[in-house]
């Protein structure tokens, strides 16, 4: 993938989609098909185009192959690739069998630049999240092999409490190792993550941590009890720069909730 080296590599995080197998299906009270169609045009109206888009986890949920399907019908016809990982709601077998080309799970990507390590921190019948040995090799195997690629590490959940009580009983529970990890390839820019259902925005050293808002529900920030938020559904936007300068902000469609 090439992008000339005066410009910047343009991409977008979408995150905790919630698709349930049946149209008009809510979470929270909130029509999940509704609220990402606003999205969707929201991002095509403001940060159009991008190179790919990061998806990060809960996809779907609960639901299986048939809400992965109209997932698809979703996203395909952006015409640029999806990248996924899947997240607490997600069944990683069912995410990999049934998404295809553009949308599908992937773990590695190089772009200009640029590389992007996409872990997988779901735990089969926990809302937490954990890093398996295998996966914190493969990310540091991925950061030796590439020491040029300025790098941004994706995952599901946060790594580090975020000060959202309740949400940081659900952290990825080895997230110091993940930092341990990161820490040691001064390439890393950030580590940008969902499930949290809110904007977020964070240092460790010299790394970013970043959260994304759902593009369904809204959490309240510094709740101590789950609680919905009323503002409305969004993404995250990357401009990434060749001398790895990395612009970030976030976008929410207008009057959804």
């Amino acid at each position: 993938m090439k992008v000339r080296d005066d410009n910047p590599l343009r991409v977008v995080q979408i995150t905790d989609t919630h698709i349930r197998s049946r149209p008009g299906g809510q979470l929270w009270g909130v029509d999940v098909d509704a609220n990402l169609t606003a999205v969707l045009q929201r991002l095509k109206a403001h940060h159009w185009p991008v190179q790919f888009i990061l998806a990060t986890g809960d996809l779907v949920h609960d639901e299986g192959a048939q809400a992965y399907e109209r997932l698809h019908a979703f996203l395909e016809p952006l015409g640029v690739p999806v990248y996924c990982l899947p997240g607490n709601h997600d069944t990683p077998h069912d995410l990999e069998q049934t998404l295809t080309n553009p949308v599908r799970r992937q773990r590695h990507v190089i772009a200009a630049h640029w590389q992007f390590i996409l872990l997988d921190s779901s735990v089969a019948g926990s809302d937490g999240g954990h890093l398996l040995d295998s996966e914190l090799t493969f990310l540091d195997k991925a950061l030796c092999a590439h020491p040029r690629q300025h790098a941004i590490i994706c995952l599901h959940h946060q790594p580090l409490p975020i000060g959202c009580s309740w949400l940081d009983t659900m952290v990825v529970d080895n997230g110091a190792e993940l930092l341990a990890v990161a820490g040691r390839h001064p390439q890393v820019r950030a580590i940008v993550y969902g499930h949290i259902h809110q904007a977020f925005a964070s240092r460790h050293g010299d790394i970013e941590l970043l959260g994304a808002p759902s593009t369904c529900v809204q959490f309240k920030p510094e709740a101590a009890a789950a609680e919905a938020d009323p503002i409305p559904p969004g993404y995250r936007w990357f401009e990434l720069y060749p001398d790895g300068r990395l612009l970030t902000g976030i976008e929410r469609t207008k009057g959804i909730i």
